[in-house]
């Protein structure tokens, strides 16, 4: 099983005993993050769990995905985060309400998405439409 620094030492160590319901939105989702991540899953569903916490562990978490991306896994990425998105997928779906209304390429998919919106191409906009 390989470790990986998703949840900085002295951060765990200081709240490795406290139950897991003290824990603020950043930490919990570090710590769900890092278990799922580290044992190596052969189908691996990130829910928005990248939207908490901070830039570091945003690269960290996205480094470790990609690796594991590479290994012929499954990942399944819920999110808002266009950039992100764009980034790590090479195949995206687009659902509205329950309705598919785009599936393929991440480019073409997310311009679709942002001209449905009425939404520019923008720092803002990537992160979180």
């Amino acid at each position: 099983m390989k470790s990986i620094k998703i949840f900085p030492k002295n951060k765990l160590k200081e709240f490795i005993d406290n139950p897991v319901r003290t824990y603020s939105s950043g930490m919990y989702a570090r710590l769900a993050f890092s278990v799922a991540a580290v044992v190596e899953p052969d189908i691996l569903i990130i829910d928005e769990a990248l939207s908490t916490g901070d830039a570091k562990f945003k690269e960290k978490s996205l480094n470790r995905i990609k690796e594991l991306r590479t290994a012929d896994r499954a990942l399944i990425l819920v999110s808002h985060a266009l950039a992100t998105i764009e980034d790590i997928c090479n195949e995206v779906i687009w659902l509205d309400k329950g309705k598919l209304m785009a599936r393929g390429n991440p480019t073409e998919v997310i311009a679709s998405y942002r001209e449905f919106v009425n939404a520019r191409k923008s720092a803002s906009s990537d992160e979180d439409v």
